[in-house]
């Protein structure tokens, strides 16, 4: 029976489909479950369990056909078994500290998976919770790692005093120091949110989508070499698409936005004309008179590939950034070079600038908070089945940085958030044509403590893991 709770519950607690409750609600039953009869069958039945349901909520997240699919999803979610293993060994009955075990190492299994990964943070059960603006704050703080803590610590709490039959002198103490340190980060997030909202002037931004259409399919862009009248044709069709994304501009820019954006690869550049575009982009930004970021896919005919690329000029021209995206996604044909997100002084704001995968790496991102960033902007594209949660997912960077986020999607949600995680406005590109995202954003963000000690709460688990782990060894030894 636990199992088959676990199992519902998991099949909404990461993937396509997430509901906030089941991430809570999964790891009680999983944990029982593995402490419940002999060890290895029980470990080796819940990683059975945990896979089979991934595969079905992870298909089509992502985009590789099987069998190489069940090889990447293995290769994900086998590891998040790690923190039931270590929870299957704590003595049953032990005392309240030995609910720490579980937690501590599901938070340093979650942090080595974003840090080795190659898709970052992907699955972790924090994302779960973006819907709960209470419980985000909590990520200024810690980052996503503290809301995992809180999940994880829940289940092996309720485990103890399941153990315990729920006796009231023996789990007492223990249940009420959970339930307090539960509500005190509710609380406190709440009178962030109550006390501490964003205040001051606001900045005009719009960003737009604008597909290059199907006279110009990426695959055959990148794999049918050109030359002679076929290339001065390209060319034609390229400019001409060029001219449509600065006409936007300069539309947004008369109804008043003083930034612009359009989303990520939104213009096709051939590598020989890359400097003629910067500096028609430059002119566009001149005499729109606004500070312009533009997603860029820089490329050749024929060679398989592109450089994704970020571009950004203020309201006089002059160059802000131009920034190869730093993370390219796994198997796709676009080539990244830079190691640190671009940050830079813009008349309105301090802005910071990322393309769509980039976000999915909070160590990457938290340079933002420690340049003091007001402004994450995301040019980014996506497609159906990781809409709209990879949006909501770059949202919660805003959160731990302290700045506003506006990303801008192709084939996604399109969404403008405060530093605090309200929604400011909003379009999808299924439903919205064109796909254009107009919000008055704060100009100035807020100092959080996350960015600059990212690895902290991480650092402490696995501590207190060794420290838990040796005591443990300790008594075992002396009652040997």
């Amino acid at each position: 029976m636990n199992l088959l709770a676990a199992a519902g519950l998991l099949g909404f607690s990461s993937g396509r489909w997430v509901v906030s409750i089941a991430a809570w609600l999964a790891p009680v039953f999983l944990l029982r479950f593995v402490r419940n009869g002999r060890a290895l069958p029980r470990i080796a039945t819940a990683a059975a369990a945990v896979y089979a349901v991934g595969c079905l909520t992870w298909w089509g997240v992502v985009p590789v056909p099987p069998p190489g699919y069940f090889a990447i999803v293995l290769a994900i979610l086998l590891p998040t078994v790690l923190p039931y293993v270590a929870g299957r060994f704590v003595p049953r009955g032990g005392g309240f500290v030995a609910t720490l075990v579980f937690p501590c190492a599901w938070v340093v299994t979650e942090y080595a998976i974003t840090r080795s990964s190659p898709y970052g943070s992907w699955g972790l059960v924090g994302y779960t919770q973006v819907d709960q603006l209470s419980l985000l704050q909590s990520a200024a703080v810690t980052g996503l790692w503290g809301i995992a803590f809180l999940i994880a610590w829940t289940a092996a709490v309720v485990n103890w005093a399941w153990e315990l039959r729920f006796e009231p002198t023996s789990v007492g103490r223990g249940l009420w120091l959970w339930a307090t340190t539960l509500a005190l980060v509710f609380l406190l997030g709440g009178a962030r949110l109550a006390f501490a909202p964003p205040a001051g002037p606001t900045v005009r931004v719009a960003s737009f989508t604008l597909p290059p259409g199907p006279r110009l399919p990426r695959h055959d862009l990148l794999t049918r070499p050109r030359a002679g009248p076929a290339l001065d044709s390209l060319r034609d069709e390229l400019h001409a698409h060029q001219d449509s994304l600065f006409a936007e501009v300069r539309r947004e820019a008369a109804a008043g936005a003083r930034i612009v954006m359009w989303s990520e690869a939104g213009a096709f550049v051939l590598a020989d004309e890359r400097t003629a575009f910067e500096r028609r982009a430059a002119q566009a930004a001149r005499e729109a008179r606004v500070e312009l970021v533009t997603g860029v896919a820089v490329f050749t005919p024929g060679r398989g590939y592109y450089e994704n690329m970020l571009f950004a000029f203020d309201s006089s021209g002059a160059p802000l950034a131009a920034y190869h995206k730093a993370r390219p996604v796994p198997g796709d044909p676009e080539r990244g070079a830079d190691r640190d997100i671009p940050v830079f002084d813009g008349p309105a704001s301090r802005i910071a600038g990322a393309v769509c995968f980039d976000a999915d790496f909070p160590d990457l991102l938290a340079r933002a908070g420690r340049e003091r960033a007001d402004l994450l902007l995301i040019p980014a594209s996506d497609w159906r089945a990781i809409d709209p949660q990879h949006t909501r997912m770059a949202l919660v960077r805003g959160v731990e940085n302290g700045c506003a986020v506006v990303r801008q999607t192709n084939q996604g949600l399109s969404a403008a958030a405060d530093h605090e995680g309200r929604i400011l406005a909003s379009a999808d590109f299924f439903r919205t044509t064109p796909c254009v995202l107009v919000a008055q954003v704060p100009r100035r963000g807020a100092r959080t403590w996350y960015p600059r000690f990212p690895q902290l709460l991480p650092l402490a688990c696995g501590t207190a893991l060794a420290i838990l782990a040796a005591a443990g060894w300790t008594r075992r030894r002396r009652s040997a």
